[in-house]
């Protein structure tokens, strides 16, 4: 199962010659991500970290990056779960443009108690719902 969302390339996401700036390639995968985590785990970002007391900071990523994406552009970017672990998470992560493969990102995730600061298991509940999109 993978879930699909479609930003714009923004002037802000830009190097002056109008050319991805790395580093903004992972914002966008973050907000992807964000969006995801909501469909995933059927509760938001923002309520998990006010309410909960629960993150998902990235532990570990790898990139690859295939081709340039100029302002303007639109990017697809494609989520899949890959391993479920006892309180982490693989994602792996697909940046196109008009079927132009642009950025990949292999994304480890940790559940984190944001009291203690510690990795926490991944609820039951979460667990299975992750498991099926495995």
């Amino acid at each position: 199962m993978t879930f699909a969302v479609q930003t714009a390339l923004r002037f802000g996401h830009c190097d002056p010659a109008g050319i991805a700036y790395y580093p903004r390639y992972f914002e966008i995968v973050d907000a992807a991500v964000e969006d995801w985590t909501e469909m995933a785990l059927g509760v938001s970002r923002a309520a998990m970290h006010r309410d909960m007391a629960l993150g998902t900071p990235a532990v570990e990523l790898h990139a690859s990056f295939a081709a340039i994406s100029r302002h303007g552009d639109l990017l697809d970017v494609a989520i899949a779960v890959g391993e479920v672990g006892r309180t982490s998470l693989t994602l792996d992560v697909t940046v196109t443009s008009g079927g132009e493969l642009r950025f990949e990102v292999t994304l480890k995730i940790v559940l984190m108690d944001l009291t203690t600061m510690k990795a926490k298991p991944w609820p039951d509940d979460w667990r299975a719902r992750l498991e099926a999109m495995a």
